[in-house]
C-alpha cells in the first residue's frame, strides 16, 4: 500500500508542478507552447498540402488555463490519498 501511495505522489506531483509551470508561464512555457503548437499545424497544413489558414486550437492563455487545471488535479490528487492515509 506504501509504494502505490509513493507511486501515486510521485506522479501527481510531477503533473502538479509541471501544470503550476506552464500556468504562471515560467521561462514563457505557455508561449512556447503556443508557437510550438502553431508550427505543428504549419508543419502538418504543408503535409497534407493545405495552403490556406489553420484553425488555432489553444492560444497561450489557453495553454495557462490548461496548465492550472493540471496543476489543480495533480495537488488535488496528492492530498486525496495523504487524507485516505491518514484518516485510516
Amino acid at each position: 500500500m506504501f509504494f502505490v501511495i509513493l507511486l501515486l505522489l510521485t506522479f501527481f506531483l510531477t503533473a502538479g508542478v509541471c501544470g503550476l509551470w506552464v500556468a504562471l508561464d515560467v521561462r514563457e512555457s505557455a508561449s512556447r507552447l503556443e508557437r510550438w503548437h502553431l508550427r505543428n499545424l504549419d508543419l502538418r497544413a504543408q503535409a497534407a498540402g493545405h495552403l490556406g489558414p489553420h484553425d488555432r486550437l489553444l492560444t497561450a492563455t489557453g495553454f495557462r488555463v490548461v496548465g492550472g487545471v493540471l496543476a489543480l488535479l495533480g495537488f488535488g490528487l496528492i492530498l486525496a490519498p495523504l487524507i485516505a492515509a491518514l484518516l485510516g
